[in-house]
């Protein structure tokens, strides 16, 4: 029995421009680090 193929469906969600307007530098990071810490608190090896 070969199941349906469903193509995915793309939800527009406006105006890419629009979409990253907020988006700055900001001065504080939380991927490998904890939430919160400053830029001078970083390490790198």
């Amino acid at each position: 029995m070969k199941k349906e193929y469903t193509p995915p469906t793309v939800e527009d969600l406006g105006s890419l421009r629009e979409l990253t307007l907020a988006g700055t530098d900001g001065d504080r990071l939380d991927m490998t680090f904890n939430a919160g810490t400053s830029r001078g608190d970083l390490t790198f090896s």
